[in-house]
Parts: structure tokens; C-alpha cells; sequence
């Protein structure tokens, strides 16, 4: 059974994890080393082998799979969607924000997650910033609700959330209901524009 967790403010900011004591606190927590990512709004997926990857590796991207129990995979978020797909045999970690949702990032960790064989896959999306509070500018609002229908929310505000879920149609993703920006117990570039990130952690 996959084991999964998000951290808020109060555990510390886990926006470099090579210099934070955070980081390793939460190896030790978990268990087992944890991968991370170099996030860059793409879609770029990395499948992690503890036997051929070094400790702790950071991979540029933004979706990290594995079928290794002694692994930990990470996905490091301030107000975009941390995304955890979990099945019986396969789990990953998703970065998915306004460019990510274009770029079909989730939709491309889903795939390498079958590729490994898993199947009765589940999604779980921690923290991010709500539907209500995530307004963009009208060009911008257009783009994405002419590509994502879904995302479409009052006048100019985009609901991420709607829009991975009308992606992701074939999954159950549930989330857990929490804004970045309304609630100061996580970071928010929206909020506040402080330097810092949870994370959501997953591992089989």
C-alpha cells in the first residue's frame, strides 16, 4: 500500500532540498531517500531506480514515477497542484500548474505508470490555490479556457483543480480542499511572494 503525505509551512520550506535540514528531516520521517525535482512547467517525466540513481538525486523535470518500495518521490509546490498517483504497484509524484495542465504532464505520468504495469490508479492533489483565488489576466484566462474548459471559474480566475480532473477523466482524483492562499499555514507566491515550498511525498 503506497504511503503518501504533504508538509505545510510549519515544517520548513523545502524549496532547495540539497541545503535544507527540512529535507533530511523528512528522509529520516519516511524512511527511505527521497527524489526531488528540478521543476520547469514542462512535461518532462523521469522514472526513479534507487538501484541506478544516486542517493537523493535531483532530476529536471515535473513527474517522477517508480516501482521501487524503498523510494520516496517528491513534488515541491507553492500554489500549483501537487499531484500524487498512487496505485498497488506503481506510484509518482506531479508537478501540475497553468503550464504544466497545457503541457499534459500528468496525462504523460500516467502513461510511463501503465508502461510499468500499474492499474486502478488513484490521484490524491494537496494543497494549492483555489479556483475562487487564482485569477490571471484576460489574455491569459482565454488561453487556457479555450484549451481546458473546465478551468473556467468568475471573471478572469482559473480552477486548476477542475481542469486536471476533466484531464485526468479515467482517474478518481480527490483533493484535500486546501488554498495557499487563504490558509497561512502554507506557502504562497500569491499571498505573500515568500520564498518557500511544501511538498507532497509519496512511496509505495
Amino acid at each position: 500500500m503506497a504511503r503518501l503525505l504533504f508538509t505545510s509551512r510549519h515544517f520548513g520550506s523545502l524549496d532547495n532540498p540539497q541545503a535544507s535540514d527540512s529535507a533530511k528531516q523528512l528522509s529520516k520521517l519516511i524512511g527511505n531517500p527521497i527524489y526531488f525535482m528540478k521543476q520547469t512547467h514542462g512535461n518532462k517525466v523521469t522514472v526513479v531506480d534507487s538501484q541506478s540513481s544516486p542517493n537523493g538525486a535531483i532530476y529536471d523535470g515535473d513527474a517522477v514515477v517508480t516501482d521501487k518500495p524503498n523510494v520516496a518521490l517528491a513534488v515541491q509546490v507553492a500554489d500549483c497542484l501537487p499531484l500524487l498517483l498512487i496505485s498497488k504497484s506503481v506510484v509518482a509524484a506531479v508537478h501540475v500548474g497553468r503550464k504544466g495542465l497545457l503541457n499534459k504532464v500528468a496525462l504523460a505520468a500516467l502513461d510511463q505508470m501503465k508502461k510499468l504495469g500499474a492499474d486502478q490508479i488513484s490521484g490524491v492533489v494537496g494543497p494549492h490555490i483555489c479556483g475562487n483565488c487564482y485569477e490571471v489576466d484576460p489574455v491569459m484566462y482565454g488561453e487556457i479556457v479555450k484549451e481546458h474548459p473546465a478551468t473556467g471559474g468568475k471573471s478572469n480566475h482559473l480552477n486548476l483543480f477542475a481542469g486536471l480532473k476533466d484531464q485526468l477523466s479515467e482517474v478518481e482524483i480527490t483533493s484535500l480542499g486546501i488554498c495557499t492562499k487563504e490558509n497561512s499555514d502554507y506557502f504562497s507566491h500569491r499571498a505573500d511572494a515568500t520564498l518557500g515550498r511544501q511538498v507532497g511525498v509519496i512511496s509505495l
